[in-house]
């Protein structure tokens, strides 16, 4: 990629960080950036920041849990299947559509490499996951790991 595009790529995605509640045009514009990483995308970093970004507002803000569970599914396959935060995702992502069986994997997979603390909130309050990890603790005993663990 040539720093022309990179910085064009850069731009845009602060861009849309900047939108604040603007979230239909925040996605337009990280969707208008991600489409113009050269293929194959998943040999550029910024990539990843479009899909997450995305994901995050379909997710948080837009309640379109599959939108969401596609910009993560990417991800995953850019290599994030070893990312708690994209297991974690698919997880909530999973939950949210039904889809128990799925759920359950990506969950544990985020737990295992990152802990309880995963499922608490970021910086800015949001990602509050008591309901998920209390899913996941229901679908295989985890209270038990957890007080053993203390």
């Amino acid at each position: 990629m040539n720093s022309e595009l990179q910085m064009k790529l850069e731009q845009l995605y602060q861009k849309g960080n900047q939108l604040e509640k603007r979230y239909d045009e925040a996605l337009q514009i990280w969707k208008e950036g991600y489409s113009l990483i050269p293929e194959p995308r998943w040999n550029f970093d910024i990539a990843s920041e479009f899909l997450a970004a995305m994901g995050e507002i379909y997710f948080f803000r837009k309640g379109m849990y599959r939108e969401a569970y596609d910009c993560f599914d990417i991800m995953r396959g850019y290599g994030g299947f070893g990312n708690p935060y994209v297991m974690l995702r698919m997880g909530e992502c999973c939950l949210e559509l039904g889809d128990l069986k799925s759920v359950t994997a990506y969950l544990r997979r985020a737990w295992l490499e990152e802990g309880k603390e995963i499922f608490e909130p970021d910086e800015n309050g949001e990602g509050d996951g008591r309901k998920y990890y209390e899913f996941l603790l229901n679908q295989f005993g985890l209270e038990e790991v957890e007080r053993n663990s203390n």
